[in-house]
């Protein structure tokens, strides 16, 4: 699910972007979840209180907070979020670099314009953005998955276990789900045991009976799931390569 933002004091042309986005989306193949801002305020207030989005378009010239001001304070806390500037004045393409944004659309624009900037947008997302995206608690989070040890399910939570300074997140989704959404991307998981999904890149060495991490966690490997592992070290020893490393 993409997270997007719209913020600009026209009503209007809001909407008409927020519309084109969808259609875009469609278009596309992409699921987007759109929210809306009428003042640089509201939204970088909202990305300070830990809302996470891929993408961002701005206005500029908006009365309490303009889509400079606003970015610089979206920088402080995240850098990675891509910011599309829109507005009417060419003029302030140079003094949006500062706050490195990924593309600038000038008003009014085209629809073809308009699609170009988004597909330049959405094609760097899916280059670059390996994340694994989930709620829980009515709030949204997304994790590195280079820094996912391994999922953990227990009962009707699974755990997420990570390199990160947060030991671990839950979520309410069975290893079931989860594995089939990691097919999508280029990381690489192996399924040991019915309660643990594991990062191939953060396995130090496997056995029969267990796998170790780097970090010195032990896991056990289910008898059902050793062929897995069987499986890897097969494509090791013949020099395959396994998966992207992230």
């Amino acid at each position: 699910m993409l997270e997007a933002g719209i913020c600009d004091d026209d009503r209007f042309l809001l909407r008409e972007m927020e519309k084109r986005l969808k259609r875009l989306a469609v278009k596309h193949e992409a699921d987007i979840c759109i929210e809306t801002y009428t003042d640089g305020e509201d939204i970088a207030e909202a990305v300070t209180k830990g809302k996470r989005f891929d993408f961002i378009y701005m206005d500029i010239e908006m009365k309490r907070m303009n889509g400079l001001e606003a970015a610089q304070k979206i920088r402080e806390v995240d850098q990675r979020v891509r910011i599309v500037f829109v507005s009417s004045f060419k003029r302030y393409m140079k003094e949006t670099f500062q706050v490195t944004p990924i593309d600038f659309i000038v008003k009014p624009f085209k629809e073809c314009e308009f699609a170009k900037v988004f597909e330049h947008v959405l094609m760097n997302i899916r280059k670059e953005d390996k994340y694994y995206r989930f709620q829980f608690a009515k709030v949204d989070y997304k994790v590195p998955l280079k820094d996912v040890m391994y999922f953990e399910r227990k009962y009707r939570i699974t755990e997420i276990m990570w390199t990160g300074e947060r030991e671990y997140y839950k979520l309410y989704k069975d290893l079931e789900t989860i594995e089939k959404e990691l097919k999508s991307s280029n990381a690489y998981f192996i399924r040991i045991h019915k309660s643990y999904l594991v990062n191939y890149w953060h396995i130090a060495k496997f056995s029969a009976d267990f796998v170790e991490l780097m970090d010195g966690t032990r896991l056990p490997v289910s008898r059902s799931r050793k062929q897995n592992l069987d499986v890897i070290y097969q494509m090791q020893s013949t020099g395959i390569v396994i998966g992207d490393k992230l």
